[in-house]
């Protein structure tokens, strides 16, 4: 399988329509609020590399393969323009009376683009999925919605859980070359 790195650029129109790349440096002693770093990104000025473009609506399965929703979303830390979490749908049917949006940390799934799926880790199953807090928006996301997640996926307990923007996302849940792979294959 062959491994890229994900890369988002933040572009804007010029007057006549052409996609020009916008300078997104800022100043590196700016402080932004717990929450106000993460965005959507497709409702975003920022866009995936084209290559990994086509996998919006991608399924989500388990370990063996059992469908689990779709790929709908990402959310994404625009101070470190590294990508945080999928946004998942999971699909109404006999496990799930209705449709629900979850969150899943990047580092916990891995994009099989031979097969066109999302490979959710194995020691997760649906039910884990089932229990996670619904995502209606970045703008309702809270600090507790991250910390239960996290510990869904993780293996820490709850005092374990220190949550700092510097500390928080700098563990193995939040690992891009999981999900993407990396350059060196």
């Amino acid at each position: 399988m062959t491994r890229h790195r994900i890369m988002i650029q933040k572009w804007k129109y010029d007057e006549v329509g052409q996609d020009i790349q916008r300078d997104t440096s800022r100043d590196p002693n700016e402080i932004s609020a717990p929450l106000e770093h993460l965005q959507e990104l497709k409702n975003s000025d920022y866009k995936i590399d084209d290559l990994f473009s086509r996998i919006y609506g991608w399924p989500v399965v388990d370990a063996v393969g059992a469908r689990m929703g779709i790929l709908k979303d990402f959310l994404y830390d625009k101070t470190d323009k590294r990508i945080r979490y999928l946004v998942v749908s999971l699909e109404k049917g006999a496990r799930l009376k209705e449709e629900k949006d979850i969150l899943i940390p990047i580092g916990r799934a891995e994009l099989n683009q031979k097969e066109q799926k999302v490979f959710v880790q194995e020691q997760v199953s649906f039910e884990n999925l089932k229990s996670l807090p619904t995502y209606r928006s970045v703008k309702s996301l809270a600090i507790e919605d991250e910390k239960k997640t996290l510990l869904i996926f993780s293996s820490k307990q709850k005092e374990e859980l220190d949550y700092t923007q510097e500390n928080f996302y700098n563990q193995e849940d939040f690992n891009e070359r999981t999900f993407f792979g990396s350059d060196e294959e």
